[in-house]
């Protein structure tokens, strides 16, 4: 228990450092193209790749985050700062069970990555962090790539990322193609 929390504490320490300005490179560039979807009112209308549902509101990464924040209620915790990415602010929402980290385009603030930090949340094809690897490959096959504790599977542009630390699943993030 006290590895996953420190892992959650550094999970989180780290989610920080990719808002702020610092000259890290740990600090993810996001170039806008602006030829992704850019969400609207109706989350779904985004949605492609793999999507994270929490309590029936898809919350799919480059959507515009506004009407999903607001149908998901008050964060526990939030953090913003200037992006270093684009002219906005970066926000990072934190809940019981998950976050979610946006990044500025335009007038609107769309979903970078949404990160699972609990086993109380699960994926649509029902893994969670107390899954196995093997449960990971029988639910959707080989990764696309995989490197020393990770697992990556890619879909419409969409990454889904499980993270190991030794054979434990310590977290899973859907990446928008923008967090390259």
């Amino acid at each position: 228990m006290k590895n996953k929390l420190l892992v959650l504490a550094v999970s989180a320490t780290l989610a920080l450092s990719m808002v702020a300005c610092g000259g890290s490179s740990d600090t993810k560039v996001i170039e806008s193209d602006n030829t992704q979807a850019a969400g609207s009112s109706d989350s779904a209308d985004a949605a492609s790749g793999y999507v994270f549902t929490y309590n029936g509101q898809q919350i799919p990464v480059d959507a515009d985050a506004a009407p999903i924040v607001e149908a998901l209620g008050e964060p526990q915790e939030y953090f913003e700062s200037p992006s270093c990415a684009a002219d906005g602010i970066g926000k990072l929402y934190t809940y019981s069970d998950f976050e979610i980290q946006t990044y500025p385009d335009g007038d609107k603030d769309l979903i970078l990555y949404v990160l699972l930090r609990t086993d109380n949340v699960a994926t649509a094809e029902g893994i969670d962090l107390s899954s196995s690897r093997d449960d990971i490959i029988a639910a959707y096959g080989e990764p696309t790539t995989e490197a020393t504790g990770a697992m990556t599977y890619e879909k419409d542009g969409v990454s889904l990322v499980f993270i190991f630390d030794g054979d434990s699943l310590i977290s899973i993030e859907y990446d928008s193609p923008q967090n390259k």
